[in-house]
């Protein structure tokens, strides 16, 4: 797991409800986000690399750009399973 990990958070639950086309919608604003930092963290972009390394270190993230895009990618199938349980139950329109 690539997100960032705090002690005793394992134990702790949050749970809230989103409609599927909002789940969607960030479901695909997140894919590009990952398309993007994955893009920054291969080098492709030494300037802008540097720059989001940068701005990371500048906000005291926890992530660098390579675990950044880890998370994000964890975070899309995640919700990309939550999404597919939600309708699983959900009869095909006919």
């Amino acid at each position: 797991m690539t997100l960032i990990s705090y002690p005793g958070s394992d134990h702790q639950v949050a749970q809230f409800s989103i409609d599927a086309g909002h789940a969607r919608d960030i479901i695909l604003m997140l894919t590009d986000a990952h398309a993007l930092v994955e893009d920054l963290a291969s080098g492709h972009a030494p300037a802008a690399a540097r720059q989001a390394r940068a701005v990371l270190r500048d906000a005291d993230s926890g992530y660098d750009l390579d675990s950044l895009a880890g998370a994000l990618s964890d975070v899309i199938s995640w919700l990309h399973q939550a999404r597919g349980h939600a309708l699983a139950g959900i009869p095909p329109l006919t």
